[in-house]
Order: structure tokens, then C-alpha cells, then sequence
């Protein structure tokens, strides 16, 4: 027994490798891609570069003739296999020992060499065409493929002839977060988060898919062979899973949000552009209220796009025709209800809809470049305005954060003050904490220079960031408004109590006025009162009216505050 099991675990002298083995490990050393072939078309040895590069899935990297294995690629239509095909078979005649080198259209992003290795055995060689688009079809700072490479590959997927054309999906995703990386931390950091996100892509993906930087912070995957769109889905679940974790960046701890669309052919279209257009839909219909999502392609998003489409050329041409308006909201203050001025909000008469609110076209207007234009119209309009009122009326004018991008705020508001010929004391500019957020240290300046000169700043919607406090500290506001997600709950809301009581309380201790906004009720005016909030603006005091209408608000406000 002893000797059997001695016999059995013997140490046995390591064969030596064949010459089979030691060309495929040559081939491994090749920065190109490489297969050869017999003269009978028969593949030999396959390296792994030359399987990246023809995106071969695993059927296709087992496929024993060269035909078979050619027209398994993704990469390749059918006139590039065909070129291939005729391109080898000459090579193997008696006079076709010379070398070739092809660059076809059928396959964007490659060239082929086709050589004699041995007697009796040919080499094709595949390497990146690093003509593509002048760059190369790779992304220089992530190293995957480029928008020109991936739009390439996506039309010669489509471009297979049925008998072997499987489904495949396009999901395109973006990383929300970058942007205030970026702004926050610096342009390297983000740069080392884009590579960071390239890499977790590339590991989440087959061998035979394809991964490509678009632009910025978006990404696009072409995943091969997709017999169900449950694949998709499933892959799109895995993007949204990895993209989301943590980044550990230059020793910050980084999160994104990642949002994935998906377009699967053939079923939700055939062709490249429509596919990529269509998965673009789906990513914009991911909700923003979470931490990564993804949807798929339905046709009830092609309706809304195209009414998207609609809305933005309207409102191209209300920004140069003059379609909008201001209305006026009447600001109190407490206790007495005496009326202080106007808050400005705009609105937008379409020919065909009506009077829409701010809520439906402005982040509209601010995707399409149009806000700054929008912004300097109603401050002009605003000033205007105000000036034909009681001297003792203040207009208030929200700012949104593309107003601070070029840093001429100041010298808008000057010359709207002097066409006006408005007090400076008499203009309040509303600004948010995003403001502060995304242009730093230029909005500060600016919001100084304002300040300087004696308009009033308020920091709107207090509360409902995440760094309020902070913001406190390194600008000294005039005025904080409660958000009216506070306001709603009172008196009941006991949260929403504390946070009015902390927020006028700090008002007091910082010498900053309180306004709350959104007061309807009699009992949230009680409730307001009681922590002793300063001024306040809702239905409860008046709506919004046009300019026509200011006077007899101020009439009907002001008998009200004496009796």
C-alpha cells in the first residue's frame, strides 16, 4: 500500500514544451493581433490580442475555419469578410508569397497584414488603424475607444448579414457628480475618476463587447450577441451596481451617480444613429432623485423627445422674439403684514400652451445656453418696473448660477439699475447655495461687488442644501428664505417646526432677515409669528400678478395692513 501511494504522488520531470506551445506563446508577445492558417483555410493558433479585436465571443474564438471565425466577428460586414476571405485564398496560391496589407470599410478601425509564416502556413496580422478620425478611435485619457471607433463598430454590427447578425444593445451611461468634482476638487482629480469608472466598464463587460468614452462624463458600451434584452438589462444592473461604489481618488473618498440607457436592435431600431438616439432617450428618463438607475428604450420616450424638440425650439424663438413676462409676488412683513416690495417671477406665454411657469422651461433654458440672456431680460424688466412704484417698494430678482459664469453680473445690474434709474437699495437678488457651489470663489466676488454698491442678497431656499451653514460663513447675506417645504407642514410637522425655529434663531444671532415662503394658511402665519419670522410671501398675502395688476395689490395690501 505504502508503496502504491509513494508511486502515485511521485514527482515526475516537467515535459518539455512542444513547438505548438512555444509559437502560442509567442504570438502572446505580439503587440498585434495574430491567427494563422493553412491552405486549406483551417485556423491554427489564435492569440488573445487578435480575439479583442475582432470582438470574438467564445463560439467565435472555438471556430476552426477561417471564414467561420471572420464572419463570428462584430467587427467585420460582410464585404470585409469577403475581402479578407479572397485576400488569404490568394495568399496560399503558388505565386502569392508577397505581402498584403489591407484597410477596409467594412472594418473601421483595423488594418490586416496577411503574410506566408512556414511552408504551408500564413499569418494575418490585425492592429488598430490609428488613422480613425485622426485620433487613433481611442480615447486619449481613458484609453478606451473614442466616439468615431464606437459609432464605426455599431453601424458594421448592423451592417451583418442576417444568417449572422445576433441582437446586440447599445447603454449609455453618465456620471452625475463629475461636473462638481471637477469644480471642488479639481480637473486631475476628475480626470483620475474617469479613468477609475473606464476601468470598472471595461472589467464589467465580455471580451467580445466594446467600451467607449463619448465625451466628458459619458460612456457607451456595444454588447455583443444579446439574444434577450433581459441581457442588456441585467448588464445595465451590473454598470449601475460598479460605477456607483466609492472611488478612493488622491485620497478622497468620491461617489457618482451613474444613469444607463439602453437601445437593444433590432427591436428598437436597425440602424446606428437611431440606436444611439434612442438609448440617449432612455439615459435622460432616469429619475434624478436617486443614486444610479437605468432605463430602457420605450416608444412613449420618442413621443416625449419629440415634444422636448418642440418645446426648445419655441423657446429659441421666444428668447429672440420677446414671448415672456413678469408677475409679481407680494413680500410682508411681520407682524403687521405691511407690503415691502415684489418678488419678480417670470413666465412664459406660448402661442399655443399658454401661460406656462418657470418650472417647465427654465431648466430647459438652461440646457439650451439661453439663461444668461433670459437672466439680464428680467432684471431690466424688473428694475424697469419697480421704478414706476412707491419709493419704499424693494424688488426682489432671482439669479441662477450661469448669470456668475463670465463675471459680468455686477455690470449687468449697474446698467439695469441706470436705465431704470432704480436705487441700488431698492434691488434684492435671490441666489441659491448652488450658486456658491459651482462658481466658488468668482461668485463671492461678484455677490461683494454688489453688496459694495447696495443691492441686497438673499440666500434662497435655506435649508434644503447641503452646506447652508457653511456658505453662512464665508458671505454675509442680507436676508435667508425659508423653503417652502418647511413652510407646508407647519403647524403640525414638528421637524419642519424645529428647522423654522433653528433657521430664525440663527436669522436673529447672524443679523439676517427671515422671510418664509409659501405661507397659504392662517395657521402656519400663527405658527411663523410665534418663533417671531420676520417677513414672509405666499397665496395667503397674494399670487403673482402681471405689472398691470401691482397697483391695485399694493392698494389692496396696504388697507389690509391698516386695518
Amino acid at each position: 500500500m505504502d508503496g502504491m501511494a509513494e508511486a502515485g504522488t511521485a514527482t515526475r520531470t516537467p515535459r518539455a514544451p512542444g513547438k505548438e506551445q512555444l509559437a502560442a506563446a509567442a504570438l502572446e508577445t505580439l503587440p498585434e493581433g495574430v491567427l494563422s492558417f493553412d491552405s486549406n483555410l483551417r485556423i491554427g493558433l489564435v492569440s488573445g490580442r487578435a480575439s479583442v479585436l475582432l470582438g470574438l465571443a467564445r463560439t467565435g474564438r472555438q471556430a476552426r475555419g477561417l471564414a467561420e471565425m471572420l464572419e463570428a466577428s462584430p467587427r467585420l460586414d460582410r464585404d470585409a469578410v469577403a475581402a479578407l476571405m479572397a485576400a488569404c485564398l490568394d495568399a496560399t496560391t503558388p505565386d502569392g508569397d508577397r505581402e498584403a496589407n489591407l484597410r477596409l470599410e467594412g472594418a473601421p478601425g483595423l488594418r490586416f497584414g496577411i503574410r506566408r509564416a512556414t511552408p504551408g502556413t500564413w499569418i494575418l496580422s490585425i492592429v488598430p488603424d490609428t488613422a480613425l478620425a485622426g485620433g487613433g478611435g481611442t480615447d486619449p485619457l481613458t484609453g478606451l475607444a473614442d466616439r468615431a471607433m464606437f459609432e464605426a463598430r455599431l453601424a458594421a454590427a448592423l451592417d451583418r448579414p442576417s444568417r449572422r447578425r445576433g441582437g446586440c444593445a447599445v447603454l449609455l451611461c453618465d456620471l452625475e457628480g463629475i461636473r462638481a468634482v471637477n469644480q471642488v476638487l479639481g480637473h486631475a482629480i476628475g480626470e483620475d475618476l474617469l479613468r477609475a469608472a473606464a476601468r470598472r466598464l471595461q472589467a464589467a463587460v465580455r471580451d467580445g463587447d466594446l467600451v467607449a468614452r463619448m465625451a466628458g462624463e459619458e460612456f457607451a458600451v456595444l454588447q455583443s450577441e444579446v439574444a434577450d434584452p433581459s441581457q442588456a438589462a441585467s448588464l445595465a444592473g451590473r454598470l449601475v451596481d460598479l460605477l456607483g461604489r466609492p472611488y478612493l481618488i488622491a485620497g478622497e473618498t468620491v461617489v457618482v451617480a451613474p444613469r444607463v440607457g439602453i437601445a437593444v436592435a433590432p427591436s428598437d431600431g436597425s440602424e446606428a444613429p437611431l440606436l444611439l438616439r434612442r438609448a440617449a432617450m432612455a439615459r435622460h428618463e432616469t429619475p434624478l432623485d436617486s443614486d444610479g438607475a437605468w432605463r430602457r428604450f420605450s416608444p412613449e420616450m420618442d413621443t416625449r423627445w419629440q415634444e422636448t424638440r418642440a418645446l426648445e425650439a419655441a423657446l429659441r424663438r421666444a428668447a429672440a422674439e420677446g414671448e415672456f413676462e413678469l408677475h409679481f409676488q407680494p413680500q410682508v412683513a411681520l407682524p403687521g403684514a405691511r407690503l415691502t416690495g415684489f418678488e419678480a417671477l417670470i413666465r412664459w406665454r406660448h402661442p399655443e400652451r399658454g401661460l406656462l411657469t418657470p418650472v417647465i422651461f427654465l431648466p430647459v433654458a438652461e440646457r439650451l445656453g439661453l439663461m444668461r440672456r433670459i437672466g439680464a431680460w428680467v432684471l431690466r424688466e424688473a428694475c424697469r418696473a419697480a421704478a414706476t412704484w412707491p419709493a419704499e417698494l424693494r424688488v426682489a430678482v432671482n439669479i441662477s448660477p450661469c448669470q456668475f459664469e463670465d463675471g459680468m453680473l455686477p455690470a449687468t445690474v449697474a446698467a439695469a439699475l441706470e436705465a431704470s434709474g432704480l436705487p441700488p437699495g431698492r434691488l434684492e437678488l435671490e441666489v441659491t447655495e448652488t450658486v456658491l457651489l459651482a462658481s466658488a470663489d468668482s461668485a463671492l466676488g461678484q455677490l461683494q461687488a454688489l453688496r459694495e454698491r447696495g443691492v441686497g442678497i438673499a440666500m434662497d431656499d435655506f435649508g434644503t442644501g447641503h452646506s447652508s451653514l457653511t456658505q453662512l460663513r464665508v458671505f454675509p447675506f442680507d436676508r435667508l428664505k425659508i423653503d417652502r417645504s418647511f413652510v407646508k407642514d407647519l403647524p403640525c410637522g414638528s421637524d419642519a417646526m424645529a428647522i423654522v425655529r433653528a433657521v430664525t434663531g440663527l436669522g436673529r444671532s447672524l443679523g439676517m432677515a427671515v422671510t418664509a415662503e409659501g405661507v397659504e394658511t392662517p395657521a402656519q402665519l400663527s405658527a411663523l409669528l410665534n418663533e417671531g419670522c420676520d417677513a414672509a410671501q405666499g397665496y395667503l398675502f397674494g399670487r403673482p400678478v402681471p405689472e398691470a395688476q401691482v397697483g391695485t395689490a399694493i392698494e389692496a395690501l396696504s388697507a389690509g395692513a391698516a386695518a
